[in-house]
């Protein structure tokens, strides 16, 4: 089960999506209703991996497949320094976390701009 929010990571991209919720998800016809790829995460809140849907209804609960296996969170801050250099974020070398919710925060942040 998918702990919220959550960040798409496309394979191959250093963009990073930031999903604060299911209801966004199910909300948002460009979230939830392309086709993803075979490489494509969905990482989720405690850092856990997930497959995205090749095609899916919106209210399908079950369309993301855990993959057991979590990224560690000086990995995921390096995803986020990738964003944030697509992003024109300032410093993004400098960015650091210890926590996975300090990590969402920054996706959050980012995104924002």
């Amino acid at each position: 089960m998918v702990k919220w929010p959550a960040v798409i990571k496309y394979h191959g991209e250093d963009e990073l999506i930031y999903v604060e919720s299911l209801t966004e998800w199910e909300n948002d016809p460009d979230l939830c209703q392309p086709n993803y790829e075979s490489e494509d995460r969905l990482i989720d809140a405690s850092g856990a991996l997930f497959s995205l849907p090749a095609a899916s209804s919106p209210s399908d609960t079950d369309m993301f497949v855990s993959l057991y296996s979590r990224i560690l969170v000086p990995e995921f801050v390096e995803l986020i320094r990738k964003h944030a250099v697509i992003e024109n974020y300032c410093c993004s070398a400098k960015l650091n976390a210890k926590t996975y919710q300090q990590v969402m925060a920054m996706v959050k942040e980012i995104n924002l701009l």
